[in-house]
């Protein structure tokens, strides 16, 4: 195998000699110099690279011209402000959003998803206190970002943001086109979202928002506010949606719920994944020719849940209408402290309702005094050797209506095990005690 002096020589032979470097002005040479001295090796084999030597510098990108395309105007260097008007009657699907205000505060009411923790708000903001609030103080917030992993490597590069504004929704758009441009957009952000009152999101909770704090904790100027985004009221839809669909629906993607409740299909819509590639796109060639799908693909994020407000109040009160779950629902009633309102909901989907819901239904009748329904129930669960409803029906005979052996009835129809035998044991007692008491 030929030595590295071999190969270097070969080298040399098969190509011009470089150009010897330039000596000082007036061709008098510095102390020290080497005038026979030849260029380094490094120097010898960056003159033997073509492809360096032939690279073009690339030119930046025209923002101008991708504003004047978008229909956007540049609000600071690197970052474009797109804002467009969605009147409230123009349908979405099949539904509308002049409902929408109204229906807010019901999806607020306090516990309404205490068990999903879907609405995170500081003590004092309740569907009441809302209600003193202005519409325009509540923004619609969805993202488009470089990547679904979250965390400190990943950027914000469309942020959109839609309130109710009269009669119609105003939706605006900031889209990063440089990198160092971040903090300016950051805190244009920070200057929209300091009057907000409330924020709604379909994920917001586990994805956008804390992207979001991230980034600005990373990123903002020295001389920007940093919002508290975790002390603002927020409303994220996917949990109301979750509880009324996970056990009905394959998934509870924004694009299912579309589909399924607010009956819209997008057409020729760019799938939110592709979005970075898009943005890469514009930063690595200065190609912005899809970042108007990916702009387009936001705003109708936007208008959906803008859209799903008043569907999911719709979906809360008529649930079977909808295909919707209504345990779950009628569990969402009881957490609001409207027991009654459960009850009645259960009981209008009776004869559908699985064991569970049934057992709920049940329990709901014996807290109101409603003994023969509550009965009517556990019977017809314990044909079906359902445990709690045999236990049920076991406490019944033997506390309410103190007959051991009824009890014991059912109580030796239970599952084996601990439990069991200590009931059957109990009653056994009590049996044998109702047997020794002398006739009066």
């Amino acid at each position: 195998m030929a030595s590295l002096s071999d190969r270097l020589r070969r080298l040399r032979s098969a190509s011009p000699e470089p150009p010897a470097p330039e000596g000082p002005p007036g061709g008098a040479e510095s102390e020290g110099s080497d005038a026979g001295a030849r260029p380094s090796l490094a120097e010898r084999l960056r003159c033997l690279d073509p492809v360096r030597r032939r690279t073009p510098s690339r030119q930046a990108p025209d923002e101008s011209a991708l504003a004047d395309a978008l229909g956007a105007e540049i609000v600071a260097p690197g970052v474009l402000r797109l804002q467009r008007r969605w009147p409230l009657v123009r349908r979405h699907g099949r539904c509308g959003l002049k409902d929408c205000a109204a229906a807010m505060p019901y999806l607020l009411a306090p516990a309404a998803d205490s068990a999903q923790g879907s609405s995170t708000a500081p003590a004092a903001t309740t569907a009441a206190s809302l209600a003193t609030t202005s519409p325009a103080t509540w923004a619609f917030i969805d993202t488009e970002t470089s990547g679904l992993a979250g965390g400190t490597g990943t950027w914000v590069f469309v942020c959109g943001i839609a309130r109710l504004c009269g009669d119609a929704l105003l939706l605006r758009q900031w889209l990063l086109t440089r990198l160092d441009a971040e903090a300016s957009m950051l805190r244009l952000l920070a200057e929209e979202l300091v009057q907000t009152s409330l924020l709604i999101s379909y994920n917001g909770k586990g994805f956008d928002l804390p992207l979001l704090t991230t980034r600005f904790r990373l990123a903002a100027g020295p001389d920007t506010p940093v919002p508290a985004l975790d002390a603002i009221a927020h409303l994220d839809l996917l949990y109301p949606v979750r509880r009324s669909f996970a056990r009905c629906w394959p998934d509870c993607r924004l694009s299912s719920v579309e589909q399924r409740l607010l009956g819209f299909t997008r057409i020729d819509d760019m799938p939110g994944a592709e979005a970075p590639a898009a943005w890469l796109d514009w930063l690595r060639r200065g190609d912005g020719g899809r970042l108007g799908a990916v702009l387009r693909h936001n705003r109708l994020d936007l208008i959906s849940l803008a859209a799903l407000v008043p569907a999911l109040v719709r979906v809360e009160q008529e649930p079977a209408a909808h295909g919707a779950d209504v345990g779950a629902i009628a569990r969402g009633r009881l957490q609001r402290g409207d027991a009654v309102g459960a009850r009645i909901l259960l009981q209008s989907a009776a004869p559908t309702l699985p064991s569970a819901d049934l057992l709920l239904l049940a329990t709901l009748y014996r807290r109101s005094g409603l003994w023969p329904q509550a009965l009517s129930l556990w019977n017809r669960l314990a044909a079906a050797d359902e445990p709690a409803a045999l236990e049920a029906l076991a406490k019944y005979y033997e506390h309410r209506q103190h007959d051991p052996r009824q009890a014991m009835v059912f109580a030796r129809r239970l599952p084996a095990g601990p439990e069991r035998t200590r009931r059957c044991d109990r009653l056994g007692k009590k049996v044998r005690h109702q047997v020794s008491l002398p006739l009066l």
